[in-house]
């Protein structure tokens, strides 16, 4: 579990940041609260990677602004993580890729019909 996890963890991050612009420890409890707790990430895996796809422009951060209503939140300035249109396209192409490799495995596993739809009871 921990491989399948530690290789879905960029399409996840991008398919969160595509909903909207978020900080590291955002996305964390995102995926928590989504999965249901089947996926917890260490801060340390996801900011790394926000660092790489930043490198690679597919995020952009953008330190949020101080203002009167972050002087009543306590805590470090966040940066915030949006899509540029590279990461779009790279989420599409993510996409794509995670349909063809489930539907791989489910045809090995003989399970396909779990995640199609097909043969459902």
């Amino acid at each position: 579990m921990r491989e399948m996890k530690k290789g879905s963890l960029g399409l996840l991050v991008l398919h969160l940041l595509h909903e909207r612009p978020s900080y590291g420890y955002e996305l964390t409890e995102r995926l928590r609260e989504r999965s249901q707790g089947d996926l917890t990430f260490e801060d340390a895996a996801v900011y790394p990677l926000l660092h790489a796809f930043e490198r690679d422009q597919l995020v952009e951060g953008v330190w949020e602004h101080d203002n009167a209503a972050d002087e009543a939140r306590k805590g470090a300035r966040r940066r915030y993580y949006h899509l540029t249109p590279r990461g779009v396209e790279a989420l599409r192409v993510a996409l794509q890729d995670w349909a063809t490799f489930s539907h791989a495995v489910g045809r090995v596993l003989g399970t396909e019909h779990l995640t199609t739809g097909e043969g459902a009871q």
